[in-house]
């Protein structure tokens, strides 16, 4: 960092130092490196009337990192000077980083004339950059504006996205409205929001678009397309308040990550423009996601997501790690399993991590008393407290469910077994085995045990080769990666195995 600031000093290759300035100043503790380094900013500074606007640009960001609050003036001068649009949005994105509270009228006022400008098509890729940067200033000022969800218990028509082949679970908790199975899970035509909020084992909620074709991969016919559905009306009668609505586009398709950017960005440009900024594009603060999920024929099916909408189903999930299981999921491994489960059971977790799946057993079915184990120990703390979070009284204790010992039996456990990870085949193999038999002995003759695994193998060989379970029911969970839930029941033996 030393020799690129002398070289700046000097006047050398200003451009190409200023950019590996920029890059070391991302690294972890260069930024204190850089402060020791300097006195003031002021070499930086100067370079914002370099007569090259990509030093200018360079110059800004490397500001902007620096947090730069005496060049604060020079920033915002140089942007008002500024005659290349492709450089304004970084000083606009520099100034993020200070208290500009001294140009708040300067910069309300300029953020009123970007959003009254109607852009040649050669620049409206740059004015919706400064826009974009000088919305997130006036941010700063205002707050971000969020809306009211007040669609709670008008019908509506929304696809609720579900597992596939697992449709009719959720189908059939749908209660106003008729629902019907899709590929992308269940269609409800003239539902209700607040009631399929109860539901517990789907995995989104996503309102239809219906548009008189479907959007192609051109952004402006695609904008056009949007423009002419229900989008707008639907934000309108569901919410309190007036626009803009912040919005984030996700394409969904087998279109290259390049590809799908280049097309999200244009495309989100025109529905901007064309709405005249009641839509927004904020990838940062949005309210709403429209969603294209393209066809075989390279055309979009169109869908909206809120997130405006309040998410109660599960917010006792406080705390998770990166093995915690999926709600819905853990959700729909218990519906899986209700022809099966006792009433005011005694139950277990074996390896209950964050407590999600125990926790949704929970809500399904009274229980007499609940236990989970698992060795890590922030998972239990994160598991008490979305225990707390969820009202309910479970008992969690850090320790190995294969040396885990009670004082009484139960009627049943619960396990989504730990992946193989870094153990051989052998050592996976003497881990089913030590738990098939922990679980015989901790169970009540009759007693269940629900187990998610993707070693299909070795619990068949074990349900075999022991005689200890019946398997009385298995559901294919994820084909892909061959996860399977099975149900097993503990028979009676004179001997233990």
């Amino acid at each position: 960092m030393t020799e690129i600031y002398e070289a700046l000093q000097q006047g050398l290759e200003i451009r190409k130092n200023l950019i590996e300035l920029k890059k070391l100043l991302k690294e972890e503790g260069a930024l204190d490196a850089y402060l020791s380094m300097t006195e003031d900013d002021a070499l930086i500074a100067g370079f914002l009337k370099d007569e090259d606007a990509k030093v200018r640009k360079n110059a800004a960001n490397v500001l902007g990192l620096v947090k730069s609050q005496e060049s604060l003036d020079q920033i915002w001068e140089a942007y008002v000077a500024e005659t290349q649009l492709f450089v304004k949005s970084a000083y606009l994105a520099a100034m993020q980083k200070l208290d500009c509270r001294a140009y708040e009228r300067q910069i309300k006022k300029r953020y009123e004339e970007l959003l009254a400008y109607e852009p040649q098509e050669e620049e409206k890729k740059h004015i919706q950059e400064e826009v974009q940067q000088m919305r997130r200033l006036v941010a700063k000022f205002d707050g971000v504006l969020r809306h009211k969800f007040t669609g709670y218990y008008k019908p509506q028509d929304f696809i609720l996205t579900t597992l596939k082949h697992y449709q009719d679970t959720t189908c059939v908790q749908v209660e106003t409205g008729e629902a019907k199975v899709i590929p992308m899970g269940v269609q409800v035509t003239g539902g209700i929001v607040r009631e399929v909020s109860a539901i517990r084992t789907y995995r989104e909620l996503l309102f239809n678009l219906y548009c008189d074709r479907r959007p192609p991969m051109q952004p402006e016919e695609a904008a056009q397309i949007l423009l002419g559905s229900n989008l707008l009306e639907l934000l309108e009668e569901m919410h309190e308040g007036n626009g803009p609505y912040a919005f984030r586009l996700e394409i969904k398709g087998p279109m290259t990550l390049e590809e799908k950017s280049g097309f999200a960005k244009k495309l989100a440009t025109e529905l901007e423009l064309r709405t005249q900024h009641f839509l927004v594009n904020d990838t940062g603060n949005y309210e709403i996601e429209i969603r294209l999920i393209q066809d075989k024929n390279g055309n979009f099916f169109p869908c909206l997501k809120l997130f405006t909408i309040l998410k109660n189903r599960f917010s006792y999930r406080k705390y998770t790690t990166a093995t915690s299981m999926h709600p819905t999921l853990a959700a729909l491994l218990v519906e899986l399993s209700s022809n099966w489960l006792a009433d005011h059971a005694h139950v277990l977790d074996a390896f209950c991590g964050t407590g999600t799946l125990l926790i949704e057993r929970l809500y399904a079915l009274p229980v007499r008393a609940a236990f989970g184990t698992d060795t890590y120990g922030e998972a239990i703390f994160g598991a008490r407290a979305n225990t707390a979070a969820a009202h309910m009284n479970i008992n969690y204790i850090q320790r190995n469910f294969l040396e885990f010992t009670h004082g009484y039996l139960f009627d049943e456990i619960w396990a989504d077994m730990p992946l193989r990870g870094k153990k051989t085949r052998e050592e996976q193999d003497a881990f089913y085995l030590a738990f098939f038999k922990r679980a015989w002995k901790l169970l009540k003759d009759g007693g269940r045990v629900f187990i998610y695994c993707n070693e299909i193998g070795l619990v068949k060989k074990y349900i075999r080769l022991l005689g200890t379970f019946r398997l009385k029911q298995e559901f294919c969970i994820r084909e892909k990666d061959g996860f399977y839930l099975f149900i097993l029941e503990q028979r009676a033996l004179q001997d233990e195995q």
